[in-house]
């Protein structure tokens, strides 16, 4: 059953909770699976994708995440949360 976040489109791109749940229902690993490669518990993409807790998955997180998927990390809805616009 897919899941439904609290991820919305914004500014044209993607939110990564909603483009992590269309990859991770679109292929055979499971949230705890791809939870414990991140070396973390089998609760946490889960977590994050429906609870939106953490906020943000870590660079690291996010990186390996996609290079898993074959993605490019904006493919996956990552931001540059810390670059400085003006």
């Amino acid at each position: 059953m897919p899941l439904t976040g609290t991820a919305k489109l914004r500014q044209g791109v993607a939110d990564p909770r909603e483009a992590l749940a269309k990859m991770i229902d679109a292929g055979p690993d499971s949230y705890a699976a791809l939870s414990r490669m991140l070396d973390r518990p089998a609760g946490y993409l889960r977590r994050f994708v429906v609870d939106g807790v953490p906020l943000a998955l870590r660079p690291d997180e996010h990186r390996r995440l996609a290079d898993y998927f074959g993605l490019s990390e904006r493919a996956l809805g990552i931001r540059d949360l810390w670059e400085h616009r003006s």
